[in-house]
């Protein structure tokens, strides 16, 4: 028997300024603490700007609300931009739902990734 289960996968492909976070599967309970620490760490360099790709998140429950908005709250006080790419429709209605689109820095696919990095870099998590 299949739980349906998508463990949360995260790719990281970095340039000197900027560092793209590719999440694919669930952002739980589960798998938030794995994508803080990664977050924190990319943090915790010099980056100009972090991008968070949700395009590819097929759940996203509290904690990853949480987690997103710890995200953004790390980057003003390093001095980051932080850019949200909206995941589905489905992972968007929750933070419609929690009132976190008015403050959490989503913005559109093709700017936040127009630096044509390629997406090899890093992989957590198969």
């Amino acid at each position: 028997m299949t739980s349906g289960h998508s463990p949360l996968t995260i790719q990281l492909a970095a340039t000197s300024q900027r560092h793209t976070i590719i999440l694919e599967g669930e952002i739980d309970l589960a798998g938030a603490p794995e994508l803080e620490a990664v977050i924190a760490g990319v943090c915790a360099g010099e980056p100009r700007t972090i991008v968070l790709d949700l395009r590819k998140v097929t759940f996203l429950d509290s904690a990853g609300v949480h987690c997103l908005i710890a995200a953004n709250q790390a980057c003003c006080q390093r001095g980051h931009e932080l850019q949200i790419i909206p995941g589905p429709a489905n992972v968007q209605r929750l933070f419609e739902l929690t009132g976190t689109t008015d403050f959490l820095p989503f913005t559109d696919g093709a700017t936040a990734s127009a630096d044509g990095h390629s997406p090899a870099a890093a992989r957590y998590r198969g």
